[in-house]
């Protein structure tokens, strides 16, 4: 019974792991080359295939090959890459690495391959690629740079096709040799024509997509000048197309598609990281930087303000409602009781609300600005037109606000104080005469004679004075309880603001709302490939844990091809001139062990 059991247990498990396999299964020749069908990747059956990539870089890099070739044999990595679960490696390449082909890996790149020392980087690249490939693993090509070395920076010009090391027609040569070499290797199966495309404004270059023909400037006419060089030596290859805005942004694209001779295969490819969005640069950059807190400490210290605010404002409004006595006149109420004096002050209160709300909103994407304007992303991004709203209604809010806040000093102060048989006599309406009389009647003729500086009698001006002496005493009260009224509302919307954006940044729906209105997935005209996306956290960071929690949600619930950043335990160092740790990979230091088996398992979730 026991021995049927086992056997049982062990027949599910190997149905799951079939099961899975077929998601994002090693892909065979009868299945290549790979086409497009709305917004999937099928195969030359027309079944839909899962990429489940990883990036394993170095080959643009310094050494010309890529990074773990000194720990590891090349067998073992590529064998380890495949039954860890993963089907397709994104390979990054530098220009430098076809136009020097002449250039030898240094030894120290290649101890544990000894049959790789003294080759060039153009060699080692050809016996990666067909070690991968051997492996059924599939591979596409991603023209990372140009100049080998680390990238991208915001001055970088590697975010450029067409700069000063490599012009376009250079840029187009090296894809078009690539492309001729692989064509008869089924599993190279396209080229990501280059890697996080920006604006360089040092260097004042502005990227355009299909305003001009311009190769040199225009990522649109670049594109379709690139893909039909490669058509013509391997028509069978994937077009991967970088968004704008570092990889990120396709709006401005997606309805303008480049005219490629290749038939569906146009594949957007996205990039994504925790880093690179507004509302974590907020924390990094003003949170952090002047407060030393993050979104989660804001959170618990605004509450407190909520509630500390909140409760003064509770104790203020029941002293102001109450009726408060005159010295001398003790049937007048002392704060207004008229609804549309009521009304004046909730829409006062909701109208500071709106404006702090919206300038805070503002406040956070101006702190990020710069990077977005310096990357060309600033007329496209959400926070642009977050900013251009913002302000708009900001203004508007505050006009309002202010307009509200006049006419409630004014109704305050005109009709502050009231009578019990007559509401809609105001104080000043009254005789001095009246208010003699009233007096008198209350305290008696002796009192009032008593409490006089004068021997005008009970009709002069001497009780006059002593009224509206106890009135104005009372005024300044009054005027007192007022202000501190207005400043604990303005401290609870300000208050109530902060902890709003705080608690939004922690929401999958602001995550969600960012990648889905950039990557424009509700059009269905070509496949999105996530070709970036990572984390180094471990757990200790919150941010990091959230994104990673959104991202790896996002992916599934869309069911995106992926290419994470990356496989790599480690990476060069030009300036030592050697290896360091990659906090990033998947693998550690060792290039054997899982660094974060969480991680891996995550993404190999994502293929079920």
């Amino acid at each position: 019974m026991i021995a049927t059991f086992l056997f049982l247990c062990t027949l599910f498990n190997l149905t799951l792991r079939s099961a899975h396999a077929n998601r994002a299964s090693l892909l065979q020749d009868s299945q290549l080359p790979l086409s497009t069908s709305g917004r999937d990747i099928v195969d030359a059956h027309g079944e839909v295939v899962k990429l489940a990539c990883v990036n394993w870089y170095g080959a643009h890099m310094e050494t010309f090959a890529v990074n773990g070739l000194h720990k590891r044999t090349l067998t073992e990595i590529v064998d380890q890459i495949a039954d860890t679960g993963f089907n397709c490696i994104r390979m990054p390449f530098a220009l430098d690495l076809t136009f020097k082909p002449d250039f030898i890996v240094p030894t120290v790149a290649l101890t544990a391959n000894p049959d790789l020392i003294g080759k060039t980087g153009l060699e080692v690249f050809h016996i990666t690629m067909k070690a991968l490939t051997d492996a059924n693993i599939v591979v596409f090509l991603n023209n990372h740079n140009s100049v080998a070395a680390w990238c991208c920076n915001i001055d970088s010009l590697d975010g450029l096709w067409s700069n000063d090391a490599y012009n376009a027609e250079q840029w187009i040569e090296s894809l078009v040799y690539l492309a001729d070499y692989y064509k008869d290797d089924k599993h190279v199966i396209g080229m990501d024509l280059r890697n996080e495309i920006h604006d360089v404004r040092n260097s004042n270059r502005y990227i355009t997509w299909g305003e001009s023909k311009d190769i040199d400037n225009d990522w649109k006419h670049a594109t379709e000048v690139a893909s039909a060089a490669i058509y013509e030596k391997n028509p069978g290859w994937l077009i991967i197309v970088s968004g704008l805005c570092f990889s990120f942004d396709l709006r401005k694209m997606v309805d303008n598609l480049p005219d490629l001779k290749q038939e569906n295969k146009l594949v957007w490819t996205t990039h994504y990281y925790s880093f690179s969005r507004w509302w974590q640069k907020m924390e990094n950059q003003v949170l952090q930087r002047h407060l030393e807190m993050t979104w989660i400490d804001l959170q618990g210290v605004t509450v407190k303000w909520i509630i500390g605010s909140s409760f003064a404002l509770i104790i203020l409004t029941v002293m102001l409602s109450a009726r408060l006595k005159f010295k001398k006149l003790n049937d007048w109420y002392f704060f207004p009781r008229e609804p549309k004096v009521t009304v004046a002050a909730i829409c006062f209160s909701l109208s500071i609300y709106c404006v702090l709300l919206i300038f805070g909103l503002e406040i956070g994407a101006t702190a990020v600005r710069e990077g977005y304007d310096e990357g060309g992303c600033a007329t496209m991004a959400i926070e642009a037109d977050m900013m251009d709203i913002g302000r708009s209604c900001a203004i508007a809010l505050a006009i309002i606000s202010g307009i509200v806040h006049v006419g409630l000093m004014y109704m305050l102060n005109t009709g502050m104080a009231f009578r019990r048989e007559d509401h809609d006599m105001k104080f000043d309406e009254y005789s001095d005469r009246e208010i003699e009389m009233q007096r008198l009647s209350n305290e008696g003729m002796e009192d009032g004679r008593k409490g006089s500086n004068s021997s005008d009698g009970p009709g002069g001006g001497v009780t006059k004075v002593a009224d509206k002496s106890c009135m104005c005493c009372d005024f300044l009260i009054f005027t007192l309880l007022h202000n501190i009224f207005i400043v604990l509302i303005l401290i609870l919307a300000v208050a109530s603001a902060a902890n709003h954006l705080a608690n939004k940044t922690e929401t999958y729906a602001m995550f969600h709302d960012e990648l889905y209105g950039k990557w424009m997935l509700q059009n269905h005209n070509a496949p999105v490939l996530v070709g970036e996306f990572g984390t180094g956290s471990d757990g200790s960071s919150t941010a990091e844990t959230d994104y990673w929690y959104a991202m790896t949600r996002f992916l599934k619930e869309y069911d995106l091809n992926y290419a994470y950043w990356p496989w790599n335990g480690e990476r060069w160092n030009n300036s030592t001139l050697a290896f360091q740790n990659e906090g990033y990979g998947l693998v550690k230091e060792d290039w054997a062990t899982i660094r974060r088996p969480k991680i891996v398992n995550d993404l190999i979730a994502l293929n079920d």
